[in-house]
C-alpha cells in the first residue's frame, strides 16, 4: 500500500492486502470472471454472491442478492436463496434464506410480539413480502401478492401498543401497513409511485410521512387515516430512496428528494410537521437513486447520475451541504479533479461523511471522507477498480460494507477501530432514515483501508 500527499488530502492507493479467514481470500481484479460455469453456487464466505441492500443487527449482516450475476458462467434461478446472514467480523456465512428475486431491496430484521425474530424481504417478481424465522429459515408468513414494483428499497415500522408492529412497505400502488404477526394488510393508502420511497415514522407522535409521485402525505399510523396531503410540482417523481425525519435542536423537519430529467433536474424539499414547505432546492445534479443524509444540522446528497452519461464539464462535481433550517449552502466540497460518474450515498459517522462513486470501468471507485463541519476533503481511498451497486453502502462496527455488482459480492473497508455501532434499518435508524450513526464515543478513526472482498468462485462454490 502506498500513501501519497496531495495538498492536505490523504490519498491512499491500493487494494486489499489481507483478510480475516483463508476461505475469504481477496480476489485479484478480474479473476471472478474466469471461473467455470455454475448454477446457484454456494460459498461459506458471506461476501460472495450478495451485492445489494443490507442491514446489521447484533453483529450479523443481512444482505440481498441481485437478480442476475455478472460473474462469468454464474447463473441464478428462482431457487437461489436471495438473503444471506454473515458474521461482521469473520464474514463467515451463518445462513442463507430462501427468498426469491429481491433485486436491490434491503431486508429487515425484527422481533414479533412473542419475541421471535423474523427476517422479511420483498420478492418483487411475486409482488409480496415474505417473513422467515431468523434462526431456522422457516416461513412465518407470506403477505398478499399486492405489492408490485422492483423499485422498492426498504421497510420501516411503527411499534403498536400491544407489542406488535406495523411493517410499512411503499410500493408502486401505495403504502401498505402489514401486521408483523400475520403479514396481512392492516391498512393500505392507495397512491401511485414510479418506485417506493421508504417513509419515515415519528413513533412518539404516531405519524408516518410518505412520498408518492407528486404528493407528500402525513398519515396517522394507528389506522392509516390521511391527515394532510400536499401536491408537489415537478420534478416530483419517486424512485427508491428515503424520506427523512429530523427532530432535534435544529427543529422538526421532513426532508424529501425528487427526480425529474436525467440531468440537472432533481430537487430537495423540506417541510414542517404540518407539511408546509420550509425550503426547496431545484435543478440539482443528483441521480436516480441518491439518498439523503442528515447530520449536524445539515442535509447532504450526492452528485452525478449513473443512469446518464450526458453531464459535461465539472460544475456538477461537488457535494453540497444545506442548512436544514433554511436551505442555505453551509459548504461545498469540490471534487472536480476526480474522474467519476456519480456519487449516490454519503452515510455519516463521527463527524464525517463517507461517499463512494459508482459506475463502469475504466473509472475506479474512491471512498471520500469529508468533514461534516467544514466540508474539507480529508482523505480519499482509491480501490483501483470499479465497485458499484444499486443499493447504498452501509456502515457498522467500524467497517463499510459495499455491494459490488462487478464481482457479485460485498467489499469490506475499515475506517474506525473500537466501534460497536450498527445499521439496523435500510438507511441507518429504521424509522428516521437519516443515513447517520449516532456518535460512537468508543470509536477511533483510522486510515481507510479495504480488508476483504468476494473471492474467486468455483463450480457450486463450497470452499
Amino acid at each position: 500500500m502506498q500513501l501519497t500527499r496531495r495538498g492536505r488530502v490523504r490519498v491512499t492507493v491500493g487494494i486489499a492486502v489481507g483478510v480475516l479467514q483463508v476461505w475469504c481470500l481477496p480476489a485479484p481484479a478480474g479473476s471472478a470472471n474466469d471461473a467455470p460455469a455454475s448454477v446457484n453456487p454456494e460459498s461459506p464466505c458471506g461476501l460472495d454472491y450478495y451485492a445489494q441492500g443490507g442491514v446489521v443487527v447484533d453483529g450479523v449482516a443481512y444482505f440481498t442478492a441481485n437478480d442476475h450475476s455478472r460473474r462469468k458462467g454464474v447463473k441464478r434461478t428462482e431457487d437461489f436463496p436471495c438473503v444471506v446472514a454473515f458474521d461482521v467480523h469473520t464474514f463467515k456465512k451463518i445462513r442463507a434464506y430462501d427468498f426469491t428475486y429481491t433485486y436491490d431491496s434491503s431486508p429487515l430484521v425484527f422481533q414479533k410480539k412473542n419475541g421471535a425474530w423474523l427476517v422479511i424481504a420483498h420478492e418483487h417478481k411475486k409482488a409480496r413480502t415474505v417473513a422467515r424465522h431468523r434462526d431456522s429459515g422457516k416461513v412465518a408468513w407470506v403477505s398478499a401478492a399486492n405489492q408490485p414494483g422492483a423499485y422498492f428499497f426498504g421497510y420501516t415500522y411503527f411499534a403498536r401498543n400491544d407489542g406488535s408492529k406495523l411493517l410499512l412497505a411503499s410500493c408502486r400502488n401505495g403504502l401498505h401497513a402489514l401486521s408483523s404477526e400475520t403479514g396481512e394488510d392492516v391498512w393500505w393508502v392507495k397512491r401511485t409511485g414510479t418506485g417506493g420511497v421508504t417513509p419515515c415514522v415519528d413513533q412518539r407522535a404516531g405519524l408516518v410521512f410518505y412520498q408518492s409521485n407528486g404528493k407528500v402525505l402525513k398519515i396517522r399510523a394507528a389506522d392509516g387515516k390521511v391527515l394532510e396531503e400536499v401536491n408537489v410540482p415537478p420534478p416530483n417523481v419517486c424512485i427508491s430512496w428515503n424520506t427523512v425525519l429530523i427532530d432535534d435542536a435544529h427543529g422538526y423537519f421532513i426532508a424529501t428528494r425528487w427526480y425529474g430529467k436525467p440531468e440537472w433536474d432533481s430537487a430537495i424539499r423540506v417541510y414542517d410537521k404540518n407539511l408546509k414547505l420550509v425550503w426547496e432546492r431545484t435543478g440539482l445534479p443528483n441521480g436516480k437513486k441518491d439518498t439523503l443524509t442528515y447530520a449536524e444540522g445539515k442535509l447532504v446528497c450526492g452528485s452525478g447520475n449513473g443512469w446518464s452519461k450526458k453531464y459535461t464539464g465539472n460544475t456538477w462535481k461537488h457535494i453540497a451541504a444545506y442548512s436544514i433550517a433554511d436551505g442555505k449552502i453551509a459548504w461545498k466540497c469540490d471534487l472536480s479533479r476526480f474522474d467519476y460518474t456519480a456519487i449516490g450515498n454519503l452515510p455519516y459517522f463521527n463527524g464525517c461523511f463517507y461517499g463512494e462513486n459508482g459506475g463502469s470501468p475504466p473509472q475506479t471507485t474512491k471512498c471520500f471522507r469529508i468533514n461534516a463541519t467544514t466540508g474539507k476533503l480529508e482523505e480519499v481511498y482509491d480501490y483501483g477498480r470499479m465497485i458499484t451497486s444499486c443499493a447504498t453502502h452501509i456502515m457498522a462496527h467500524g467497517k463499510i460494507f459495499s455491494g459490488d455488482l462487478w464481482q457479485d459480492g460485498i467489499v469490506v473497508t475499515k475506517f474506525a477501530e473500537g466501534s460497536s455501532a450498527e445499521w439496523p434499518g435500510p438507511f441507518g435508524d429504521p424509522q428516521t432514515h437519516q443515513m447517520a450513526i449516532p456518535h460512537d464515543r468508543g470509536a477511533k478513526r483510522i486510515p481507510i483501508k479495504e480488508i476483504a472482498r468476494p473471492g474467486p468462485p468455483a463450480s457450486n462454490d463450497r470452499r
